[in-house]
């Protein structure tokens, strides 16, 4: 189990896998029978750090070798196992992807290490990974690029990227060259922010198969376009299948940079995560998503929703992206809705003021109404 006591750059990871669950914490003993379900009991991260210390405190009393974590159980995990393996065969077992990496990663050549889960499955479905067999199929370079392609697709403490599947990003960073050179930048112990920033979004770039030193704002105004203007008349483009912006890449950047950082073993002490993109609130640490507004101004106002009802749920996308409702909105025509800001525009507040009509770039955008 991790050990983080107090604030994590896993915290949003616990508070989604709670699925809003809140439960008390509970003084126990050794000897009190469990009332509720050990799943419940164990989303307290009091009740579960006091659990961990009581099962390592009596396997050792019964000679039994165990370790607590004080931050990422996973990385003492996998180096633990690959210190074991110089004497001894050893199987890990697991249910995490990060395992699998680190593994992947840390192992020594000839070393036997077997990762697997101890779920009941059919044998059919059953896998063990050998590790000695596995890291020269993947070739060495690969394996060190592991740790920043898995954070960079999306970790516990990152963001997935959408449409970009981990297997499609480990295939580019097995035959690109290019690719592996904005990963080292991210292995680096001393990498400046500005040339984190960079690297990352030319790698983000080249998995979203833009051309080379473009930049991710003018690839996704390509793919807008290029989407817009081959589809139907009526077709929507769903905005979660552009890529990021470059704003949003920078922090995106940062907490990959971070990740792979601790998986390197650098710690909170060495670096700290509000330092990095993250920010403190309520007693947690959260990402910091962007500075910047994902499109114009003028883009948010003629968005609009069609809902038949008071825009009070998740179904209105309106409210599901973030947005409030505006004149433009189907049925509500963000008057008396529940997601309006109830201030109606002035003419300087129309999505025309200050637009420039030589502008035939700006004249093309804004004559799409985009249904989000």
């Amino acid at each position: 189990m991790d050990g983080h006591i107090g604030t994590s750059t896993k915290d949003m990871t616990h508070t989604r896998c709670s699925k809003g669950i809140q439960t008390n914490t509970i003084t126990f003993t050794e000897n009190m029978p469990l009332r509720i379900k050990k799943e419940t009991f164990l989303l307290n991260v009091s009740n579960k750090q006091r659990f961990a210390e009581l099962l390592v405190r009596k396997l050792q009393e019964s000679n039994i070798e165990a370790i607590q974590s004080e931050g990422d159980a996973d990385l003492l995990i996998s180096q633990t196992a690959v210190n074991k393996a110089d004497d001894h065969t050893v199987v890990v077992y697991g249910e995490d992807t990060d395992l699998l990496v680190l593994l992947c990663h840390y192992a020594k050549e000839g070393r036997q290490i077997f990762f697997t889960t101890d779920k009941h499955t059919s044998m059919k479905n059953h896998r063990v990974w050998d590790i000695s067999k596995a890291k020269p199929v993947l070739g060495s370079d690969s394996c060190r690029q592991l740790l920043f392609i898995h954070a960079l697709t999306g970790c516990d403490t990152t963001s997935c990227l959408h449409g970009i599947g981990k297997p499609a990003a480990l295939k580019k960073i097995m035959t690109e060259i290019y690719l592996n050179s904005q990963g080292a930048v991210f292995l680096q112990e001393n990498s400046s922010k500005e040339d984190i920033i960079k690297a990352g979004e030319e790698a983000l770039v080249n998995l979203y198969a833009g051309v080379l030193l473009e930049g991710l704002d003018i690839h996704i105004w390509r793919k807008f376009t290029t989407k817009t203007m081959s589809s139907k008349r009526n077709a929507v483009v769903q905005v979660q299948s552009l890529p990021p912006t470059s704003d949003a890449a920078i922090f995106h950047s940062t907490r990959v940079y971070l990740q792979c950082q601790y998986w390197k073993g650098k710690s909170v002490a060495d670096l700290d995560p509000t330092e990095w993109d993250w920010t403190l609130k309520t007693g947690k640490l959260l990402p910091i998503e962007m500075s910047k507004p994902p499109v114009p101004d003028f883009l948010f106002k003629i968005a609009h929703c069609n809902c038949k009802t008071n825009s009070d749920n998740k179904k209105c996308s309106c409210r599901k992206n973030g947005i409030a409702c505006s004149g433009g909105c189907g049925e509500c025509r963000g008057i008396n809705c529940s997601n309006s800001r109830n201030t109606p525009e002035s003419d300087d507040e129309s999505i025309f003021h200050g637009f420039d009509v030589n502008n035939l770039h700006q004249l093309y955008i804004s004559n799409l109404v985009i249904r989000l």
